[in-house]
């Protein structure tokens, strides 16, 4: 009964890891570049550089939408901090229904510093749970993979009776699956409490989408709206904004005074603020600190004042119950901006660690079935599988590295510029599915990961030459997520360099597929 058992857990695990293996490797892989994706940002817009205080930005910020945004109903501004640069704007337009305007401003003089297009971090943050898909379907994916992995780390734990004793008896030397096997049980192993939190709070983040009756039947008290939000809803029929009386806002300077006094200058101080129904009687002015080490994303700190008379408002009251708590903990987990430095690096080493698990999963899969097929030609599952797995652990950090090389090229002013990244990293994934359908699976590997490896290498020295003054800039005042991203980028290259003369070693011991993708004359040549 116990074998009868272990072989469903070792079935269960084994096709639920392979079944949406390849979404679950880019997942993994791009949330785990989230963990710095504001520091990508800054080496993605090297025109930006951090100045001056969060306050003084504040100011600044105020006396610029005051120029460019006097009849705006609705202001957003995000100001710097240790991890982002630049002061970044956000306004609706008069009349203009949903649609914002944005500028980026240099935070000490407040004037709009003219920066390259770019998504930068926040495409791998949007890339890792909506896998650019249309609205709502990337969610829903993401989370089947989620609930897939899930399902993964139980029966993978109760499979391997010896999962933790094979930890202590890794073998690297040895050929074949012995040593894929002692890798996968090690990076697995390492961060196991890690993956269980992260698989398990990206159900719960978007569980009110996944199921949305739950709120229906389990309503809790205490709805009031959160950051930002006014101090009583609008009417759902209010009059158009042209037909209302404007009523001229608080000026900003004196409730920065007391900001100021509250939460001092300097340091974890006022990171957001948000002016909501500007030019009517329920303008609200909100003010969030800096999150610092607050776990749950909605242990939020603000200050609230009257946007017509400047008086200081009560707090809002804590909104939902113990549900929401809990799920506004493991948000907070699952982001981890309440990380400091050194815990931010391990959970990145860690989401590093869980994205090598999924990627030796799926290559052990055809390393064990390997020996089944029979005859000179490989099932065209197996061998669909093999390309698959090139494409994804080989072609993925491929067009990432593109990305960044399209970052560094592609003219500054050119019209849709972050688009066009984004285009770039597509095209070069589909080029990389195609070239590993068209060649046989070694060599397919060791080209893929050997210019993967040449890309990052040389993109530090791409950055020196195309943005030479940047750089220098960037030296002088120590900007250490500049700096920090170039070391990166080597230690990638250096990775997948390590993994091409590994694969070269192997590929004398085995002999390799025949591409899936062959020429007609080819067709010819290997027929019976």
């Amino acid at each position: 009964m116990k074998a009868t058992f272990r072989q469903s857990m070792t079935w269960l695990h084994t096709w639920t890891g392979l079944l949406l293996g390849w979404v679950l490797f880019a997942i993994f892989l791009t949330g785990t570049a989230t963990y710095f994706r504001w520091e990508i940002t800054q080496w993605m817009q090297p025109e930006v550089r951090r100045t001056g205080t969060p306050l003084a930005a504040a100011q600044a910020a105020a006396e610029r939408l005051a120029t460019v945004a006097t009849d705006s109903p609705q202001w957003f501004v995000d100001l710097p901090d240790e991890r982002t640069a630049a002061t970044n704007l956000l306004w609706r337009a008069p009349g203009g229904g949903r649609r914002f305007e944005r500028e980026t401003l240099d935070p000490a003089t407040g004037s709009p510093v003219v920066a390259r297009d770019t998504r930068g971090g926040e495409f791998f943050y949007r890339f890792h749970f909506q896998l650019q898909l249309p609205h709502p379907w990337g969610r829903y994916l993401a989370g089947v993979a989620a609930m897939f992995m899930f399902v993964a780390l139980i029966t993978g734990v109760v499979a391997h009776r010896r999962f933790f004793a094979d930890f202590f008896t890794f073998r690297a030397g040895r050929p074949g699956l012995r040593s894929w096997l002692d890798f996968h049980n090690v990076t697995a192993v390492l961060a196991l409490p890690f993956y269980f939190m992260i698989t398990y709070s990206a159900l719960v983040i978007f569980i009110a989408m996944y199921m949305p009756w739950g709120r229906q039947i389990l309503a809790e008290p205490g709805t009031a709206p959160r950051a930002g939000a006014t101090r009583s809803e609008a009417p759902r029929h209010a009059r158009p904004e042209t037909d209302r009386t404007w009523i001229a806002p608080a000026p900003l300077a004196p409730m920065l005074d007391a900001v100021e006094r509250a939460w001092g200058a300097d340091g974890r101080t006022v990171k957001r603020i948000d002016v909501a129904e500007r030019g009517t009687e329920r303008c609200v002015i909100t003010f969030t600190r800096h999150g610092g080490a607050q776990v749950s994303i909605g242990a939020r700190e603000q200050l609230r004042f009257d946007g017509v008379t400047g008086a200081a408002l009560d707090p809002l009251p804590v909104a939902g119950g113990l549900g929401t708590a809990t799920h506004d903990v493991l948000y907070g987990l699952h982001l981890a901006r309440f990380a400091g430095p050194a815990l931010r690096w391990l959970f990145f080493v860690m989401g590093l660690l869980g994205t090598a698990l999924v990627g030796t999963g799926l290559v052990m899969w055809t390393l064990k079935r390997r020996p089944q097929q029979t005859g000179a030609r490989l099932s065209f599952g197996h061998g669909l599988v093999e390309r698959l797995n090139i494409a994804t652990i080989a072609g993925l950090p491929l067009a990432i590295a593109v990305l960044f090389w399209a970052n560094r090229l592609l003219p500054v002013d050119l019209a849709g510029r972050g688009d066009r990244e984004v285009d770039c990293f597509l095209i070069a994934w589909a080029v990389a599915l195609i070239h590993a359908l068209a060649r046989p699976v070694m060599p397919a590997w060791r080209e893929q990961l050997r210019l993967g490896a040449a890309l990052f290498l040389l993109l530090p020295a791409l950055d020196a030459l195309t943005t030479g003054e940047h750089l220098r800039a960037a030296l002088l005042q120590r900007n250490g997520a500049h700096l920090g991203f170039d070391a990166a980028m080597l230690g990638c290259g250096g990775l997948l360099l390590l993994a091409a003369r590994r694969l070269g070693r192997q590929a004398l011991a085995q002999p390799s597929a025949p591409p899936l993708i062959v020429s007609p004359e080819a067709a010819k040549e290997t027929a019976p």
